[in-house]
């Protein structure tokens, strides 16, 4: 009989791929939505050539679709549209009160748009988790055999291993070298302020051999034309190419129902709502993203309407100034991702690692500006150059034990995700600046006063923990494999299963804790 993964997204790949990987039959069910028809098109052009070979105007529409203000950075686009968002969908409606968060639907879920950072957890992070690092480290190594990782054996490693032997490596800009080169002068102060810090770990393509590496064209946080970002999606056609997994795309999942040695799939199709659809799977992974996982096994429970709480790593964005500059621009800017991370240890903060990583110039930091004085961006650009020279961009998460979470309410009409108080996490972060400035002339840049973000609960989308795994499981909680009880053969396998949330990026621990509990799952 066929195992069956619900999700499309990281943490369904990562099942999948350990699933087929052992041998059994897999199906992946989808709603696998994908972008609208000619969306892209402008992006599809550019990737039939090299960034040097690209029309201005063509590289410039693409850059139109990322609306940025000076106070709010909104849900980032892939290629111009939306589509990795659940918005206003008649199969799943959600309402936001005081929280910033949307499930998704789409083909390879959130990977369509998230910024491709990958992290493992320290051991320290998640004393209250029933699974070791010990056990998830052989399953970030089998997931990093996969999924390409861009990143360098350096002084992060020593905290927060690579788990790989051959990562690829991606050029920095000069800009980013001489916040590293700064750092690495200054090693000795800033240990002892609690910060560690190194290159970025990037999911991006690099391989000459790859068709689909990265050339650099700083459309980045557009889309890459080349899709040299990792894409969930990706994964998924070579399984279905190389492993016979299916794939049954369209499909909007209503709850599972147990039967003897079995599970039901109660499903529709999307295009048309009226039309039932059935499955049997002799096990079911579920990994459709924490909101609609919980949607899911409540409806599958019998517990809607019914209220959970849903844990965040607090999102922040810190403008920062560096004391050096170097010339910027659009045109060369290169790689425009992350690529300085930055952890801090200081229990002033929180006795937990927070992680920070940093961006430098990219053409997103000047157009709020350019609209506003209504003057053309290269013209803009030269008069600005020795400010933007030595502007870093700081995005950072704190742990969830140190943010406000989600109450996420499910009824017959939908989800209603309800935020605390932002006030407690927006705390913490003034706490984090303080640490910053204490440390500027070590960092070599320091906070820019009046211009930090804090993001209301789900801004950064790692989100988790409304079934959390426990060595003894209660009512609405779940065994090392994610398993409800009385629920043997439903397994979830994505964020909601995370008894906290680390603030070292979630993505890759996600796809090794899912392709962990797939591993041993599998073993019937």
């Amino acid at each position: 009989m066929t195992y069956v993964v619900i999700g499309s997204g990281p943490a369904g790949v990562a099942a999948a791929q350990a699933l087929a990987g052992a041998g059994h039959r897999v199906m992946v069910l989808d709603a696998g939505e994908t972008i609208e028809a000619g969306r892209s098109s402008a992006f599809d052009l550019m990737a039939e050539s090299e960034p040097e070979s690209w029309p201005a105007d063509l590289a410039q529409s693409a850059r139109g679709s990322f609306p940025v203000t000076a106070k709010h950075v909104p849900l980032k686009p892939a290629y111009g549209s939306l589509f990795a968002y659940a918005l206003d969908d008649a199969d799943l409606p959600v309402s936001c009160e005081g929280a910033e968060t949307w499930p998704s639907l789409a083909l390879g879920g959130l990977s369509n748009s998230w910024g491709a950072s990958v992290l493992p957890v320290r051991r320290r992070d998640i004393h209250d988790w029933p699974v070791t690092l010990d056990e998830l480290v052989p399953h970030y190594e089998a997931v990093l055999r996969f999924m390409p990782v861009a990143a360098e054996p350096d002084e992060l490693s020593a905290i927060l291993p690579l788990y790989t032997s051959s990562p690829g490596r991606l050029r920095r800009t000069a800009q980013a070298n001489m916040v590293l080169d700064h750092l690495r002068a200054h090693a000795a102060p800033l240990e002892a302020a609690g910060f560690h810090f190194g290159a970025s770990r990037l999911a991006v393509r690099t391989s000459d051999e790859d068709p689909n590496r990265c050339r650099y064209s700083g459309l980045c946080l557009y889309g890459c034309p080349y899709r040299a970002i990792y894409n969930a999606s990706h994964t998924l056609a070579a399984l279905v190419r190389d492993r016979g997994v299916a794939y049954r795309g369209g499909v909007y999942i209503d709850r599972l129902v147990r039967t003897d040695g079995a599970v039901t799939i109660e499903a529709h199709e999307r295009s048309r709502p009226s039309a039932a659809i059935r499955f049997t799977a002799s096990r079911v992974f579920v990994a459709c993203g924490a909101l609609s996982s919980t949607r899911l096994m409540l409806a599958s429970m019998g517990c809607a309407p019914h209220a959970l709480r849903l844990l965040d790593s607090q999102y922040f964005l810190i403008p920062m100034t560096t004391v050096q500059r170097v010339p910027v621009r659009t045109a060369t800017q290169g790689n425009t991702l992350a690529q300085v991370f930055l952890e801090l240890d200081d229990a002033r903060v929180s006795r937990y690692t927070a992680h920070m990583q940093l961006y430098g110039y990219n053409d997103l930091m000047l157009s709020p500006l350019a609209r506003r004085l209504r003057l053309g961006p290269d013209r803009l650009e030269r008069a600005l150059q020795p400010l933007l020279g030595r502007a870093i961009v700081m995005q950072g998460y704190l742990h969830s034990a140190d943010s406000p979470g989600i109450t996420i309410h499910t009824t017959a009409r939908g989800v209603r995700l309800v935020g605390d108080d932002v006030r407690g996490g927006a705390k913490r972060v003034r706490s984090l600046v303080r640490r910053l400035m204490a440390s500027a002339g070590s960092l070599g840049m320091a906070p820019i006063p009046g211009l930090v973000q804090v993001g209301r609960p789900g801004k950064g989308n790692h989100l988790g923990g409304s079934f959390p795994m426990r060595r003894r499981p209660g009512a609405m909680e779940t065994d090392t494999l994610g398993r409800v009880p009385h629920w043997d053969r439903v397994h979830l396998v994505d964020a909601s299963v995370l008894p906290s949330v680390p603030a070292t990026t979630v993505t890759l621990s996600v796809m090794a804790n899912a392709h962990r509990i797939a591993t041993l799952a599998g073993v019937d």
